[in-house]
């Protein structure tokens, strides 16, 4: 007898959405803009979380990913559905932000004068102490999330942030499996001890 499998079952659903996906993406290859419009929707979300954890600065971000779309849009005839298209998305989304981090250091590196931390609030006006408490954790967290490589940064948002497997994140970055579970365990080791000693 064969077995039944819900509707709601996660398998079905990824399914359904890499079917529709590859209906929208045959769609926009033959020139239909509202089904490229319709793949910007569907996999913004995802696309701005990835550039934004490794990034770490919304107004980059927001460049980064109208870079990420464009190329998709001026690359798309060229995708041929071998991996999903959030992958593919992705992977373009991890090299857009890494390089533009490079560019960022390249920039820093050549300027005389220290750069300061912009738009950082002068005073926490009065909270309850474990809002304070809440919000000093979450600073220090961001403090040492800045001190995490960017490549390892972004190994950690596609692990943590995005629950993606190791294989897919492997496929995105165009690394080994175990150069993503290494720089995955480097990234959470130096996270954890940047918290500690900031404790």
């Amino acid at each position: 007898m064969a077995s039944f499998r819900p509707m709601s079952d996660p398998g079905v659903l990824r399914d359904a959405a890499a079917d529709e996906d590859a209906d929208l993406v045959a769609r926009a290859k033959g020139g239909d803009r509202r089904a490229f419009d319709a793949l910007v929707e569907r996999h913004l979300p995802r696309v701005w979380r990835v550039v934004y954890r490794v990034l770490r600065q919304r107004e980059d971000t927001e460049d980064v990913v109208q870079e990420v779309f464009l190329t998709a849009h001026r690359s798309l005839r060229e995708f041929r559905g071998d991996a999903k298209l959030s992958t593919w998305l992705h992977r373009i989304a991890v090299t857009r932000a890494l390089n533009h981090a490079d560019r960022a250091a390249e920039k820093v590196r050549r300027a005389s004068e220290p750069i300061e931390a912009a738009g950082e609030p002068s005073s926490p006006a009065p909270t309850p102490l474990h809002a304070l408490e809440a919000k000093e954790l979450r600073r220090r967290l961001a403090d040492c999330l800045e001190k995490v490589p960017e490549s390892w940064r972004a190994v950690l948002a596609l692990r943590d942030a995005e629950q993606m497997a190791y294989e897919e994140i492997a496929s995105v970055l165009g690394l080994a499996l175990g150069t993503v579970r290494s720089r995955l365990a480097r990234a959470r080791q130096l996270l954890q001890q940047c918290v500690e000693a900031a404790s």
